[in-house]
């Protein structure tokens, strides 16, 4: 018997994709600039509260759910006790893409199976952090 297809499970590993962009993103918005201001007014023509804007700064909604559904995910599998080797696995086949699972899989080393559950789980895991799954 085959599993069930859901219609959110191509966007969620769209997401979990994203993450590393959406994470350079995220840290752009968070840190401050070093650009000299070469206005000739005093006070440099801000409004005097970088730490504070920096502070107020965030992706837009849709962008910033997903990067934090992915980032519980992140946390919450390094305190797994295979936590290390999932999260290699997500690297090399999601983020980096430069491998298929059944070669990422020699290359933590883990069997094919093992690899495909690694995966599987931490796209639900995703998609509950994301809220589409029930508790």
């Amino acid at each position: 018997m085959s599993r069930p297809r859901y219609d959110w499970w191509p966007y969620v590993k769209g997401v979990i994709r994203r993450y590393p962009a959406l994470e350079e993103e995220y840290r752009d918005l968070h840190s401050p600039t070093v650009t000299a201001s070469y206005s000739g007014m005093p006070g440099g023509g801000g409004d005097g509260r970088p730490m504070e804007n920096l502070a107020i700064r965030e992706l837009p909604t849709t962008r910033q759910r997903e990067y934090e559904a992915v980032r519980q995910a992140i946390h919450i599998t390094e305190r797994m006790r295979s936590g290390g080797q999932r999260l290699q696995l997500i690297r090399l086949v999601l983020w980096q893409n430069r491998y298929t699972l059944r070669s990422a899989a020699l290359q933590i080393p883990i069997s094919y199976d093992m690899a495909k559950m690694y995966q599987r789980e931490f796209i639900y895991l995703v998609a509950r952090c994301y809220g589409l799954l029930d508790e």
